[in-house]
């Protein structure tokens, strides 16, 4: 009889990347550190074999389609629990890492929360949120320090390849955005979710481990810098003449640092892809958070199939 508990508080959603070794060692150390009152979801296009076994341990969620988003938003779309927690191949859970994450939810408008990676091997941080700098946007906050330092002046978001929410938040989140790219997915996600009056929170107590000691969403790069800076010229009604300043501004903040004089470049040409992005923005459904759980969701592009029920029709 499967182990599911009746009721569960977290679900933990973990989408299958093209990288199965990192997965499975992102699956053992969530089964290696059982959380009460949780379920973990698998989520795949449909080829997993589930060489393991693990049927009565984890529900399989199979979607239409190998893209990470929908992978998410069908994990979403099957959680019980009232907090999701989305965890992506190659992050490690640790002892207790998700308590303190939920701690921060009493707050009645915190709808996301980002624990602190760090580096399996020196235990430096390797991301605690992210925040937007001079330097380029939705950059890994506290990279490369031992504590986290938190910045008034800098507002902290979530990669939500390894983030906490509220189920219907990351539900009707999911269904606002039409993108193959987590990371753009986590920018708009933050701009959308603080428009409807939601807010992050760092669980500096909540840790995930690495093998790196950098993520690969965080690498510099012509399109990163197109996408970032597209999604907040999109929220902040930007064009030409922000996306160059930034661009300029940016490069010579990197003039020491040569590998993000391409991101620059990225940034300063942005323009060229904000009709795609409009296109691919919905007008939102998130309440306001003032509302709390009256989020309406919309019907998810993804249709979701409980692997386990689709075994047993076979």
């Amino acid at each position: 009889m499967p182990k599911f508990p009746p009721i569960p508080r977290l679900s933990i959603v973990i989408p299958i990347g093209r990288d199965i070794a990192a997965f499975e060692s992102t699956l053992i150390s969530v089964l290696e550190n059982p959380v009460d009152r949780s379920e973990i979801l698998v989520c795949h296009d449909g080829s997993y074999q589930d060489p393991f076994e693990l049927g009565d341990e984890i529900k399989f969620v199979i979607a239409d389609s190998e893209n990470p988003l929908e992978l998410i938003s069908a994990g979403a779309s099957q959680a019980r629990g009232r907090f999701v927690h989305v965890l992506a191949d190659g992050l490690c859970a640790t002892n207790g890492w998700s308590d303190k994450a939920l701690e921060q939810f009493e707050a009645y408008d915190c709808g996301v929360v980002a624990p602190v990676i760090r580096n399996e091997s020196d235990d430096t941080i390797v991301s605690a949120g992210w925040s937007d700098r001079v330097t380029g946007l939705c950059k890994s906050a506290n990279r490369g320090r031992r504590s986290v330092e938190e910045s008034k002046s800098q507002q902290a978001g979530a990669y939500l390849q390894g983030s906490f929410w509220r189920r219907e938040l990351l539900r009707s989140l999911t269904d606002s955005l039409t993108t193959t790219d987590l990371l753009e997915a986590s920018y708009a996600f933050h701009h959308i979710a603080n428009k409807a009056g939601w807010k992050c929170s760092v669980a500096s107590k909540s840790e995930l481990l690495y093998a790196e000691d950098t993520l690969p969403w965080d690498a510099p790069s012509l399109r990163r810098g197109m996408r970032t800076q597209c999604v907040k010229n999109h929220f902040s009604n930007g064009g030409w003449s922000k996306s160059l300043s930034a661009a300029l501004w940016s490069a010579i903040a990197s003039v020491t640092r040569p590998g993000q004089i391409v991101e620059a470049i990225g940034r300063g040409v942005a323009p060229i892809v904000s009709t795609s992005l409009a296109q691919r923005v919905r007008p939102n459904q998130v309440a306001s958070s003032n509302q709390d759980e009256n989020i309406v969701s919309m019907n998810f592009r993804t249709q979701a199939h409980d692997q386990s029920r689709h075994r047993r029709a076979a």
